[in-house]
This record gives structure tokens, sequence and C-alpha cells, in this order.
């Protein structure tokens, strides 16, 4: 039993968001890009309903405690009995730091979750010996048994420490029903302070970020998820959420982060419906990515009606062989048709892509630059990224297959995307540079038109200059003074 783990239920639980957003832009330009923890907001709702005697407080590490004095602090003021630590992979140097802190500072019981774990499992455990206890998967009804202090064998999804090592429970079922999940707990974060970063499309708005569903319907092997298969909130909860956020908070901007949110066309035409029908004068963003070969033009019209400012559509390669590779079966006709007809609308249209797959060369890279040059205008946005491999993927097993070095494999894990490739068994590095190159002298930041055809469509949709120019000093890494000098600098 771990040393810390307490069998009644705490006074109080911090839950942290532990990240280092200046390293996810690969910068430490003052601005950067800060999105409410949704998934802490959804566990603190959830064990709120359970435990009405607990108090909760979240706290995101690199925007309220980015150096270890202001995180002492926190610890110091709210005397946590119980710290709740949310990571990803690409962050488990800043779950270090943080762990390290509450042992050093405070006799809480220490718990990590999110994505991380289904990645690290019982490594996680070795890589940072201040942990405790972790959650596999969903944490909801998980985090609440672990409060109410539950003997800890007997919670499924749950890895722990003992005396002879560390043991892993069987696999938790999941949430079937998600529309009986309570909303977000947005009384817990500070908008205002929220609105002064920037958003997930790079705007300082109030943000209300919606999660539609759980899991994927696909399986493409480069993508992480430790939900399998799909779940999917109904149109009425999801506008429920929306007409809540804002009559009780004044949001007007609200931010899709599904994998994929359009899977299902007739939940996705019967939402923009009930928004229509309300009057109410919305901006949504499909920030993370739509499937193009599902996508209509009566979905795109739709959405528009509904307040649809930014779609952001998820191709990763223009060649047929890299797609049956992954298994993402992109119809990628289908999907010059549907990304043309959105770019048309005047609206922002991202289109994301890679390179540095397994068995990937010189030339099937190049085949992607040269689908893209068939759309009618450049992603709004330079999406075309260094693919990195993090732990738990499947194309990770691809690549070893292929011959690629392991440790250079699980070096990459630790880049940002805007690091400079390292090169592969059959994509040197001189190579991946010239198709980086290529791709922002044709498309991206080092074309000129591209840039100020992407400003003008910005300010269409209502961005002014001060959020122009902290999105673009973001992207090119250097602080940008004015958008004209933007424009008529282009890239350079």
């Amino acid at each position: 039993m771990p040393a810390h783990y307490r069998t009644k239920p705490p006074a109080r639980v911090l839950l942290v968001e532990s990240n280092n957003m200046g390293k996810w832009v690969g910068t430490t330009m003052p601005y950067e890009v800060h999105i409410p923890p949704l998934g802490l907001m959804y566990l603190a709702s959830y064990a709120r309903a359970a435990l009405p005697g607990v108090e909760f407080r979240i706290v995101e590490s690199s925007l309220s405690a980015p150096d270890d004095e202001r995180f002492i602090r926190i610890l110091n003021e709210f005397q946590p009995d119980v710290v709740g630590i949310r990571s990803i992979a690409f962050f488990l140097e800043e779950l270090q730091r943080i762990a390290s802190l509450v042992r050093a500072h405070s006799d809480a019981t220490v718990v990590a979750g999110g994505p991380i774990v289904h990645a690290y499992k019982r490594r996680l455990l070795q890589e940072v010996p201040e942990l405790e206890i972790a959650v596999k998967g969903e944490g909801e009804r998980v985090f609440v048994e672990l409060l109410s202090g539950a003997a800890l064998p007997s919670i499924a999804g749950l890895l722990y420490r003992t005396d002879d090592g560390v043991v892993e429970n069987e696999d938790q079922s999941k949430v079937a029903d998600i529309d009986s999940l309570p909303f977000p707990a947005y009384d817990l974060i500070d908008l205002d302070q929220y609105q002064r970063q920037l958003s997930y499309a790079y705007n300082h708005r109030r943000q209300g970020v919606l999660l539609t569903s759980r899991g994927c319907a696909y399986h493409c092997t480069f993508c992480f998820t430790h939900w399998k298969g799909i779940r999917l909130r109904s149109a009425v909860n999801i506008f429920e959420e929306i007409k809540q956020l804002h009559t009780k908070h004044g949001i007007q901007d609200f931010y899709v982060v599904d994998d994929i949110f359009n899977v299902d066309s007739k939940r996705s035409m019967e939402l923009f419906d009930l928004i229509v029908a309300a009057g109410l004068k919305l901006r949504l963003y499909f920030v993370n990515g739509l499937r193009a070969d599902i996508t209509s033009e009566k979905f795109v019209d739709r959405a528009l009606e509904a307040g649809a400012v930014w779609f952001t559509y998820a191709v990763e390669s223009g060649t047929e062989e890299i797609q049956r590779l992954v298994k993402k079966r992109l119809d990628l006709e289908k999907a010059k048709r549907i990304i043309a007809y959105t770019q048309r609308q005047n609206v922002a249209v991202n289109v994301s892509t890679m390179y540095g797959f397994p068995t990937e060369t010189r030339e099937l890279a190049q085949r992607t630059l040269d689908w893209l040059s068939e759309l009618p205008k450049p992603s709004l946005l330079p999406y075309h990224f260094c693919l990195r491999f993090f732990p738990g993927c499947a194309i990770n097993q691809q690549a070893l297959e292929a011959g690629w070095d392991p440790e250079r494999l699980e070096l990459t894990s630790r880049f940002s995307y805007n690091d400079l490739p390292v090169g592969t068994p059959t994509l040197s590095k001189h190579d991946m540079h010239g198709i980086q190159l290529e791709y922002h002298r044709r498309f991206g930041l080092s074309n000129p038109a591209a840039v100020d055809g992407a400003i003008r469509t910005l300010r269409s949709i209502g961005y002014n200059d001060t959020e122009i120019v902290h999105m673009y000093s973001v992207l090119k890494r250097k602080v940008i003074h004015n958008v004209d000098d933007l424009m008529t600098a282009g890239g350079n």
C-alpha cells in the first residue's frame, strides 16, 4: 500500500495540468497557447457531484506555476491531501518536476492520470519515483473510488506501488453513456486569464472548449488514443453545454477538440440546426480535425450558418502508399474536392500534413507537396509537421520493422514539432530539411502571398491585428511588431 494513501475522503484535492507550453510551441516567445484543462474540469465536476464535501482546485503548471517557487506557494496555501497530475508523454519532464515538488513540500497522495499513463504504464512509475498511484484510461469513476478510500486492489484501471513492485490492475469499463457526465467545471478556472492567452486557434477569446466524443472510429497507426472505439454525445447534450456557457459565462467562441467531429453526419447537422434555431451568434472552430472524405458541401454550408469560421482537415499524406501504411486510407480525391469547396467560402481552412513516415522516400514526401499545390489556396496555418513517435502508438512497431534505430525513435517523442528533423533510414536529414524549406517557400511562412492571403482571411473572420501579430510571432518564433511589416515582409 502506498505510504501516503488515505482510506477516507480528503478535505482538499489539487488537480494539476502538467505541461510546458513554451516547449510545445518550440519557443520562448512572450505569447503562448493555453487551453482550459478540459480533462481535469470533467474530473472535478464528476468528483464534486459524488463527494460534495471535498474542495477542488485546478492549476495549469506552465500558466500559473512555471517556476518552482510559485508552485510551492500554491502547495503551502492550499494544503492539499491529494494531488492529481494529468499529462501527456511529451511533457514527461514537467510531470517529473511537479511530482518531485509535491513530495518534497507536501504529504499529499500523488496520483498521475491522462494519456501519459496509458502510454508508459509501469514504466511511468519508474521514470517518476515520487508517483504512488496512476490511473490508466478514463479518470472520473476511478478517481472517485480513490478519493473514497477504496482498497486499491479492488479498483480497475489502476497502477500502484507495493513493497514488491508495481501492481497493474485490470482495465476499467468505459462510461457507456457520456451524456450522463456532468459538464466541465468552468468555475474552477479563470476565464479572464485564459482569454489573455492564445487559444487553440491563436486568438484571444473567452474560450468554450467542446469535447463531443470520446475515442475514434478509425485506426491510424501514428495516432494515440486510450479509448478504443467511439462514444458520441448527443446533439442536444452538446447544445445544452453551449447554451449554458454562452448564458452563464458570456462565451461566444467555441473550439471543438474531437479527434474527428464529423464522424456522425446526422448528429453534426442536428447540432447546427439547434444553434441556428436558437439564434445564437457564435463562432465555431474545428481546431483538431475533420475527416475530409466524409465531409459534404451540405455539412460545410450548415456549419457556416451555425457560425463556423475555422476548419481543420487532417490529410497527413498526399500519397496512397502512405495512406495504406498508416491505415488512414483517406480518399484523396474526395478530400481535395471538399477542402477546395471550403476554401472558397472565405473562412480559415487548415490542412494538416506530415513527413518522415517509415519507408517514406524523398519522392513520396515530394508527392504530398505536389498534392497540396492542387488546392486553390495554401493551408491558412503552415501545418506540415515532421512525424513524432510517441509511446503507445502502433507506428513505432512499423518503424522498428523498417529498420529504425530504437533509441533515435524514442528520442523523437521528446522533440517539439518545430525542432529540426534528424533523418530516417529512407529520408535523410538533408532531404527532410529540403522538404520543410520547400513547403514554406511554396505554401507557408516564406511565401509572402500565402501569408498575405492568410492575414486577409483572418481579418475577414474577426481577428484583430494584435491577435494576428501574436499568432505569427509564435509561428515564426520571433517577435512581430505589426501586421503591415508582416504582410510586406512575408516570410522574411
